[in-house]
């Protein structure tokens, strides 16, 4: 990822979900339905890191 020279490159939508999203499981990003995504992720946010 690169850097950003100026606020306005930092703070945008990309740049704040990027390192997120790559620390979700991939059996929260490879789910079924956006239904079965947002439960999996509720229970990681949660602290129940089992999957």
């Amino acid at each position: 990822m690169r850097q950003c020279v100026k606020d306005v490159r930092k703070y945008n939508f990309p740049h704040r979900t990027v390192v997120k999203w790559n620390a979700l499981d991939n059996g929260i990003v490879a789910a079924h339905s956006l239904h079965n995504f947002k439960e999996k992720l509720d229970k990681w946010r949660h602290g129940d890191r089992t999957l």
